[in-house]
């Protein structure tokens, strides 16, 4: 691909989000764009549940079995089914919180997933060149502790579900094209794999630090296909040079009714209108902005430093109901379900020779405000991998996230709780360690300080441990 054609291609993913984005929003070429813009501001880590895990840069590459998970090669029979374009993940977390004050009560509980993921390589298998597929299989067990003792809006933890299931998360196809420098992909497919992901932000368990919570949240008529109910989609990205990247998605709708429950949405019939999400990415690092900051690229050094700045938005078809605004005859407003958001992570410093390095992170989102309960959200924080020389793979996380209730919101919270609110915002900082103890298990313990759960509750402290198992 010529300098031309990347540049063209770039203009024009941009001029489709930008289009994207204004479709949704006629107020915004009228004077809401100044407003809204002076509001806004690894493969180590367990990838939260739902999302797929594995690292594009290494496809190929056959993972290290011994090394990261408790079963091994099975006497090569992993490295044999690898050879024949099969790989079998299978990963196990339980965790346990306990609410010490504040929320609704003191009280904590057990929360499980098994995740069984199969990938498979379309060219080793059938010689379907670029081809290949994916496969996830959930099963989620336990108790709700947000929903039983802290009554956060945005939880307290990313393996609760409204129920628990066993059966089908993901189920894609995928086939890349122009030399691997483009892909579509196409099935059963979560969003949250994708979009609006920040590496660094991966090591913490609260929910709002995988899809921010403006985007999870389920608008008037709709929400996204994110853990645990997915739907069926498409996604097409392309990647003109190592800096770049866009990505364009259209999914199924979840209805608000399925709200309390959990599967796979795959009845078109019984989905509520369809997303369309854009996102564009660029690398500071892989652009050669940096220089050789994070020393030399040896050919024994395989280090890469988290870098990353992207730009995305998203909007929903047909029009929702606004949350509590009707007309003279008292029927509900209708209005675009849209949003954007703005996210950068970087790696600000390594220890010289090693892995041991220090990430930060920030991301800023917001919706039209009328048909969703949250009006924006913004969040930050650090990780730091390696903090203690001997221990490069634990890493130590603190990180804040913030979500705002717009008006029609916070009279709709209101009404549903039959008190009025003491805030219009909603505060979580979460602490945590991560180590690894025995290839293949990792421990964590988890605090967090919750600020106004649900918007009315005493503040409260949440207190726990994660156990994951990669078998």
């Amino acid at each position: 691909m010529s300098l031309r054609e990347k540049s063209f291609a770039i203009r024009g993913l941009a001029a489709l989000l930008a289009c994207l984005l204004l479709s949704g929003a006629p107020g915004l070429a009228t004077g809401e764009a100044a407003t809204a813009a002076a509001a806004s501001a690894s493969d180590d880590q367990p990838s939260a549940p739902g999302q797929s895990a594995g690292n594009d840069d290494d496809e190929g590459k056959a993972p290290d079995w011994q090394e990261s998970t408790l079963s091994g090669d099975w006497g090569g029979t992993r490295q044999r089914l690898f050879d024949a374009g099969v790989q079998v993940d299978l990963v196990y977390t339980a965790d346990y919180l306990r609410n010490n004050s504040g929320g609704l009560k003191r009280g904590g509980g057990y929360m499980g997933n098994v995740n069984l993921a199969i990938a498979l390589d379309g060219e080793k298998l059938l010689g379907w060149r670029g081809g290949s597929a994916h496969l996830a299989l959930i099963s989620n067990s336990g108790g709700r502790v947000n929903l039983n003792d802290v009554g956060s809006f945005m939880g307290v933890d990313n393996l609760e579900a409204p129920v628990n299931r066993t059966g089908i998360f993901e189920a894609w196809l995928q086939q890349s094209f122009l030399d691997g420098k483009a892909s579509l992909r196409a099935g059963l497919y979560p969003l949250d794999s994708e979009f609006y992901v920040t590496d660094s932000s991966g090591v913490f368990i609260h929910p709002s630090f995988g899809m921010a919570a403006e985007v999870a949240d389920f608008g008037s008529l709709a929400g996204p296909s994110i853990y645990a109910t997915s739907s069926y989609g498409a996604r097409l990205r392309i990647d003109p040079d190592p800096a770049w990247y866009a990505m364009l998605a259209i999914s199924r709708g979840i209805p608000s009714e399925r709200i309390d429950t959990a599967g796979p949405n795959i009845s078109w019939r019984k989905s509520s209108g369809s997303l369309l999400i854009g996102e564009i990415g660029f690398s500071p690092v892989q652009a050669g902005l940096l220089g050789d900051y994070f020393g030399p690229a040896g050919d024994d050094d395989d280090y890469t430093p988290i870098s990353k700045v992207a730009l995305g938005a998203w909007r929903y078809a047909p029009r929702f109901e606004q949350l509590t605004a009707v007309d003279a005859n008292d029927e509900p407003l209708d209005s675009r379900h849209w949003g954007a958001y703005l996210l950068a992570e970087q790696t600000v410093h390594r220890v010289p020779g090693t892995k041991r390095d220090l990430s930060l992170f920030a991301r800023y989102g917001f919706t039209d405000g009328r048909t969703s309960t949250l009006g924006h959200s913004l969040s930050a924080g650090m990780s730091f991998r390696g903090p203690f020389p001997g221990r490069e793979d634990d890493v130590f996380g603190i990180a804040a996230t913030r979500a705002h209730a717009d008006p029609q919101g916070r009279a709709l919270l209101a009404d549903e709780s039959g008190s009025p609110l003491t805030s219009s915002n909603e505060t979580v900082v979460e602490l945590t360690y991560q180590a690894p103890l025995l290839p293949g298990l990792v421990v964590q313990p988890v605090l967090q300080r919750i600020f106004n759960p649900g918007f009315q509750l005493p503040d409260s402290t949440v207190a726990g441990i994660r156990l994951q198992l990669t078998l």
